[in-house]
């Protein structure tokens, strides 16, 4: 079955260890402006993880064809050797966390670490989880539907 990252706001700190592990496990440095995993704050006090949610807009889009959906972790890849690094993936994601990577040209993005997602396991508090895209969508019905007073059977 499919897995998803999923981000609890509600547990997250602000402590970046997410950003700082991801460029570290992507690109051999701590550089949060590297990172494929952006925290930003909403409130003075609230801090949210803002991941790529494999969605696929991209993809079509690319004009090089160096964007495709990985067979085993359904996680959108680039292709580096594809990719020309003209930013048309950036303006299409309505995340914002597509970018060019400033040191090589190509485009970034989370590719889930090939099925373990470095963020994950090093949140200490647990926003950040990799589970069952069937059971995130069960409890994302269920908090939409507490949220709006209805019942789901």
């Amino acid at each position: 079955m499919s897995k998803v990252l999923v981000v609890d706001p509600s547990l997250c700190t602000g402590c970046h260890r997410c950003e700082m592990w991801c460029s570290l496990t992507k690109y051999g440095e701590i550089n949060p402006s590297r990172s494929n995993i952006y925290v930003v704050r909403r409130e003075p006090a609230v801090d949210v993880p803002v991941v790529c949610m494999q969605c696929g807009l991209c993809i079509d889009v690319c004009p090089t064809g160096a964007l495709k959906r990985d067979g085993t972790t359904d996680a959108v890849v680039v292709d580096e050797s594809l990719c020309a690094g003209c930013g048309t993936c950036v303006k299409v994601c309505p995340y914002g966390v597509l970018r060019v990577d400033e040191e090589t040209d190509v485009a970034a993005k989370c590719d889930l670490c090939s099925g373990s997602p470095a963020c994950v396991g090093h949140c200490p508090h647990g926003a950040l989880r990799y589970e069952d895209a069937g059971k995130t969508a069960a409890r994302r019905r269920e908090i939409w539907a507490m949220a709006h007073g209805v019942r789901i059977r």
